[in-house]
């Protein structure tokens, strides 16, 4: 048995100069400007609270069931901490995006109330040699915020904590043979208090359909559509096509977006506050079992199978480039499959050494055959419209990054599984007749939604393909195809080589190879896009088309998995 206890303490980061800055809400919207200097001395002290409590107890326990070494059973369970780096509260991208406030104008104009100024460098300024500081001082330019031109910023909640996780396994371990084990684990984590970006400035839902405007005659955008049903094209001021009173595009108002955020009747002057927090969460259970078979009559192997089960609310480190939840006062909606979610995977790693037996040139002798064979679920995927404000928040196209905005999906998951074709859209008529009753099954019994669902549908179409009708939701709400319920093909490849060895001398052998990646030349295809529209249904152009190998996609078209076949050769000398 192992027993351990860590404790560590990382406190808020300091900027030597105190030019980092935080959103503050507190502050006296008519003589202060809300985002403040942090550091000692400075308006905010520090970016969040310290926590003393960052404490990681490990438990490790090993146990011969019989005292023979055959069978033994392992278990263990930690709490690890994941302390984030500096940069990440720093807004990187664009860099000085939460600026603190240096100059402050209080004539009470609107043009000119707050004046913050930014660090104002160019890549070429920046200092990379050991000697004086990456970032030259006293290089300032002043930021306009405005009531006409609001700006974004980035904060950090003040009761931030340090995400941590707790793991734990349990494994058995059995010696079947000489030569071959059996071993049985399971595995589990759950990520606690995993730090999350998100708008806490976000509109509540709807408030860009839901929200009356004079420009619409008092009327809001919701409304305005639903009186269009009549009209010689049934609702045809509504989205994108619809043109409203003055030539405006009746689609969600951003004015109403903007006057309805939270903090819009103290700060006009700031959009998007990304801050960020502690809402995030995970979880990853697995079962795990492996065979080796060490070698016996010149076979060896190595099989693995697991099965598992990976979700969380966003697949990646806490940067602002991370996509901003569906909603933010309700982050739950993004938990789902991982990105990296595989359900079932298998390899098995065979060598066999071919029996051999004297001959000239020792030809008949030294020779071995070998592979890979790896098999598992496709990866999953999400839809995401970002080329309409269905829900009526402006936040499917952040300034730092965008919400994911899901459609209403009806039928098995399966029936929209991506691949190297476009999923079927219908418009018009023909989507009328084919997705009417399922754009409109999610709001029976509301009037009102029926008629915003169909109105979507009439704009923005949906899409068929098997059992299986995506629909834009009502306007104004969230659809319901949650985050990453549907997968691309599964996954197989088998890698094969065969060598022969000659023995030179006692301390010198030459070795050839003949390695086949790919034998079965399968093209086996990632996730649909962002960068070509394979993800968002609005785009009406390559959704759900996953039109790239694994290599592709992810820029390594050379070595990478999902590549064709390539055949390669080598000799070598061992000595």
């Amino acid at each position: 048995m192992n027993l351990g206890l860590r404790w560590e303490y990382n406190g808020s980061p300091v900027e030597k100069h105190n030019y980092d800055g935080s959103f503050n809400p507190n502050v006296n919207p008519t003589t202060t400007y809300a985002v403040q200097q942090v550091g000692p001395g400075a308006p905010l002290t520090s970016f969040y609270k310290a926590d003393y409590k960052d404490f990681s107890p490990r438990l490790g326990v090993a146990w011969d069931v019989r005292g023979n070494g055959k069978t033994v059973v392992r278990a263990g369970a930690s709490i690890l901490r994941n302390p984030v780096v500096a940069g990440q509260y720093i807004g990187l991208s664009p860099f000085g995006a939460n600026v603190p406030s240096i100059g402050l104008n209080t004539s009470g104009k609107d043009i000119n109330l707050h004046t913050p100024a930014q660090l104002a460098l160019t890549t070429s300024q920046f200092t990379w040699t050991a000697a004086g500081p990456v970032f030259p001082g006293n290089q300032t330019s002043g930021v306009t915020c405005t009531v006409a031109t609001p700006c974004t910023t980035q904060a950090v909640n003040p009761n931030f904590r340090q995400p941590y996780s707790g793991q734990w396994n349990l494994d058995i371990q059995r010696a079947i043979t000489n030569s071959l084990t059996l071993d049985l684990a399971y595995v589990g984590v759950h990520g606690v208090h995993e730090a999350t970006w998100l708008d806490i400035n976000q509109p509540p839902v709807g408030a860009g359909w839901n929200t009356p405007n004079a420009i619409l005659g008092g009327l809001s955008p919701a409304a305005f559509c639903i009186a269009s049903a009549t009209h010689a094209k049934p609702y045809d001021q509504c989205g994108v096509p619809g043109k409203g009173v003055n030539k405006i595009v009746n689609n969600a108002i951003a004015a109403n977006e903007a006057v309805s955020s939270p903090y819009y009747a103290n700060f006009p002057y700031l959009n998007e506050i990304v801050q960020l927090g502690n809402q995030d969460f995970s979880n990853y259970d697995g079962l795990q079992v492996t065979v080796n078979e060490r070698t016996s009559h010149g076979l060896s192997f190595l099989a693995g199978y697991t099965y598992a089960h990976a979700l969380d609310i966003v697949s990646a480190d806490a940067t602002d480039q991370q996509p901003y939840p569906i909603n933010a006062y309700n982050v739950r909606l993004n938990y789902g499959n991982s990105d990296f979610d595989i359900r079932h995977r298998f390899t098995f790693s065979p060598t066999y050494l071919i029996p051999g037996m004297k001959s000239p040139g020792q030809m008949l002798q030294g020779w071995s055959i070998s592979g890979i064979m790896t098999f598992q679920n496709g990866l999953p995927w999400s839809n995401s419209d970002v080329t309409n404000d269905i829900i009526g928040t402006g936040e499917f196209v952040g300034t730092i990054s965008s919400a994911l905005q899901p459609w209403n999906y009806s039928g098995p998951p399966s029936a929209f599984k991506a691949g190297p074709q476009t999923i079927p859209q219908l418009k018009g008529s023909a989507a009328t007749a084919t997705c009417k009753a399922a754009a409109e099954a999610p709001y029976a019994g509301d009037a009102r939604l029926v008629a915003l669902a169909d109105a979507a549908l009439a704009n923005y179409g949906c899409y068929a393909q098997g059992s299986g009708i995506l629909t834009p939701p009502a306007l104004g709400t969230i659809g319901n195809a949650g985050r990453n319920i549907f997968r691309v093909p599964n996954y197989y490849n088998v890698d094969m080589s065969i060598g022969k060895e000659w023995k030179i001398k006692e301390r010198l052998t030459a070795q050839f190879r003949a390695e086949f990646f790919n034998v079965l030349n399968r093209a086996d295809i990632t996730v649909p896009a962002a960068n070509n529209s394979g993800l968002d249904p609005g785009a009406n152009s390559q959704f759900g088309c996953a039109c790239a190998t694994l290599d592709v996609q992810g820029n390594n078209p050379v070595l990478g998995s999902g590549g064709p076949r390539h055949i390669q050769f080598g000799l070598k000398l061992l000595f």
